[in-house]
């Protein structure tokens, strides 16, 4: 937070808050509640929404988000809440969108936007909702169609379309 305007200084932070985060036993969980008390989440969506051509940084960014909202139990959906109330979604969205030949970017976004659309209560199918409505579906088809040989990609891509296509509402089937 003390160096908002070094692209360089918020791309190691996430880094090491995605590094930190990391993890699903308990250690791990509370790790990450910790780091979304302390308002990691929203410092990560601002440093990515002041610095967008900055790849190294959007990639660990989405990383970091990655990370900080994993997890489909009561804590991990309140963590992507969050995360979607900071502007996440759509800062995936336009991480997606303004690096699309940067395959680590692809690759990362597409998770963490799996992770922030999990769920079938009103509130996931909300977060698929506003992915779809921002893009989301066709730049993770893109990341998919411009990556071909990279396997992260494509794991990554197809777990974003299982997660934001699926549903219970009349949009997901």
């Amino acid at each position: 937070r003390a160096h908002p305007q070094e692209a360089g200084v918020q791309a190691e932070g996430c880094a090491v808050l995605g590094n930190a985060c990391y993890g699903t036993d308990a250690a791990g969980r509370a790790r990450k509640q910790r780091a979304a008390a302390a308002g990691a989440i929203e410092a990560v969506v601002v440093a990515m929404q002041a610095h967008p051509q900055a790849a190294g940084l959007q990639e660990h960014g989405c990383g970091a988000l990655t990370n900080v909202c994993s997890g489909d139990d009561a804590a991990g959906r309140a963590r992507s809440q969050r995360a979607a109330d900071a502007g996440a979604i759509e800062a995936i969205v336009a991480a997606l969108q303004a690096h699309p030949q940067v395959a680590g970017v692809q690759q990362d976004g597409c998770l963490a936007m799996a992770n922030v659309c999990v769920g079938s209560d009103a509130t996931g199918l909300a977060h698929k909702q506003r992915a779809a409505d921002a893009g989301g579906i066709e730049l993770v088809v893109a990341a998919m169609l411009a990556h071909p040989q990279v396997a992260g990609v494509q794991e990554c891509g197809c777990m974003a379309m299982a997660n934001v296509c699926s549903g219970t509402d009349a949009a997901g089937r």
